[in-house]
């Protein structure tokens, strides 16, 4: 059997920053229309946080539907509209909507 319950400090540092490469290459994929390629790293980030017990950056966060868990790239998977001082970002696959107040 495996190790059970919180993982290393070291193995969650390194689990962070393959998110946070992760995340980057799907942002860029996704701009570049690489939208299958974009969600797969998207999933491949949420396993790898899901494994080591590590949260996604909320800069990050912003750029996964929470409806369908995938890539949320404006302009091209999603719609960004400003109304009544939040953000709302709405999928264009599954329709769902995530909203962010306006600092």
């Amino acid at each position: 059997m495996g190790r059970r319950g919180r993982k290393p400090r070291e193995m969650r540092a390194i689990a962070k920053e393959r998110i946070k490469i992760l995340m980057e290459l799907a942002i860029k994929n996704g701009l570049e229309n690489k939208i299958d390629r974009a969600d797969r790293y998207v999933y491949l980030a949420r396993k790898i946080g899901m494994k080591y017990n590590v949260r996604i950056p909320r800069k990050y966060k912003r750029f996964i539907c929470k409806k369908c868990k995938r890539a949320l790239i404006p302009g091209i998977t999603a719609r960004v509209r400003i109304r009544r001082g939040k953000v709302v970002y709405t999928c264009l696959r599954c329709g769902g909507a995530k909203r962010y107040i306006l600092p």
